[in-house]
């Protein structure tokens, strides 16, 4: 009897393990069952994005069509309050040097026109007045050399044509450009004084004066 029991008892464990079997295999083929206990779950793969454009080229584009239309603004508002100021300089001056007269006229005619160019114009038409304005209309030339407001360009030009003048034109208007602290060219000024003269005197400008006159008189015109 004891036997029996034995033998019964095997196989209903044989049963229950084969149900339990079944059951934990049927758990585990069910899509989206959750998995219990302390389990790790895999961290999600981050996924290649797309980088975001800065948009630094359409950035400096807008920049740069802001400058133009700013300058262009400036420009147009030049043109307008600025009366005196002559835009379409070039026919001006054309009209100047092909007009019949005098080259001591039309010199003075583009000093006229020099106060009211652009600095492109005023540099052009300082090489004209150069090449027109006689020895003894000067003075009106050294007016604009000792200005020291005048465009640094300008006055390079006019400086060139003070070394083309009479001893007698040259070195007193160097010596007044030399002396003023506020012309771009009192540098150069001094530099070609000091060539001539043979000799520096600081800023003493007295003993300037009084060497250029003696200079003067050893070397005449």
């Amino acid at each position: 009897m004891n036997r029996l029991w034995k033998l019964v008892g095997g196989l209903l464990g044989v049963v229950l393990v084969g149900i339990a079997l079944w059951w934990g295999g049927s758990r585990r083929a069910q899509p989206g069952s959750q998995p219990s206990g302390d389990t790790f779950e895999t961290p999600p793969v981050p996924t290649a994005q797309t980088p975001a454009k800065t948009g630094n080229s359409s950035f400096f584009r807008r920049l740069s069509k802001n400058r133009a239309t700013a300058s262009l603004t400036n420009e147009v508002a030049l043109s307008a309050t600025s009366t005196n100021l002559i835009v379409q300089w070039e026919a001006r001056v054309d009209g100047v040097l092909t007009s019949d007269g005098k080259e001591a006229d039309k010199a003075k005619q583009m000093l006229e026109l020099l106060p009211r160019l652009p600095e492109d114009g005023q540099v052009e038409v300082a090489h004209h007045i150069s090449n027109l304005l006689p020895d003894q209309d000067y003075a009106s030339l050294e007016n604009l050399l000792t200005n020291a407001t005048l465009p640094e360009p300008v006055l390079d030009v006019l400086i060139a044509d003070t070394l083309n003048r009479p001893n007698s034109l040259k070195l007193p208007t160097l010596l007044d450009v030399a002396r003023d602290p506020k012309n771009p060219k009192a540098g150069e000024a001094k530099e070609l004084l000091t060539v001539f003269l043979e000799q520096d005197y600081g800023t003493d400008w007295n003993l300037w004066q009084s060497k250029v006159v003696v200079w003067l008189k050893n070397n005449p015109d």
